[in-house]
C-alpha cells in the first residue's frame, strides 16, 4: 500500500493575480469583439476582413484565457507568450494615450503592468520552477 502524496506547495497569491487578469483580459477581448461585431454599422472593411479580424481577436482572448489557466498551473513555458502579449498591451495602451483616450489607455496599462511585475517576482518564479515552498500550515 502506497502513501498518497501530500498536498503540494501552496499557489502563492501573485499567481492567482496573474490568473485573474489574464482571465479578465481575454474574456473583455472576446465580449468586446463579439458586442463590436454585433452592434457595428460602420464598415470600414469587407465581408472577408471583418471575419478574419473577428476570428484574430477571439483568438487572442482565448489565448490570454489559455495562458492564464497555464500560469495557475505552474507551467513555466507559459511565461514567455503571457510576458509578450502583456508587452503589446502596453505598447496598445500607449497608442490610446496619444488619442487622447487616458481612461482606455489606463485600463489597457495598468493591468498588463502589474502582470509584467507578477511574472518576474521571486514566489510567481519558484512557483513556475516547481521549487515553491510547501505550505506550512498543510505540513
Amino acid at each position: 500500500m502506497s502513501a498518497s502524496p501530500g498536498p503540494g506547495p501552496a499557489r502563492p497569491f501573485s499567481v492567482w493575480l496573474l490568473y485573474l487578469i489574464h482571465f479578465v483580459q481575454g474574456a473583455a477581448v472576446i465580449f468586446a469583439t463579439v458586442s463590436e461585431v454585433l452592434l457595428s454599422d460602420a464598415e470600414v472593411l469587407d465581408t472577408a476582413g471583418q471575419i478574419a479580424l473577428l476570428v484574430l481577436y477571439l483568438l487572442a482572448g482565448v489565448v490570454l484565457i489559455l495562458l492564464g489557466f497555464r500560469l495557475f498551473l505552474g507551467s513555466a513555458a507559459a511565461r514567455t507568450p503571457a510576458m509578450v502579449l502583456q508587452l503589446l498591451m502596453v505598447v496598445l495602451s500607449f497608442s490610446f494615450f496619444a488619442g487622447g483616450v487616458w481612461v482606455v489607455g489606463l485600463t489597457f496599462l495598468v493591468p498588463a503592468a502589474v502582470a509584467l511585475v507578477l511574472l518576474f517576482i521571486r514566489p510567481t518564479q519558484q512557483w513556475l520552477e516547481g521549487t515553491a515552498e510547501p505550505d506550512q500550515q498543510s505540513a
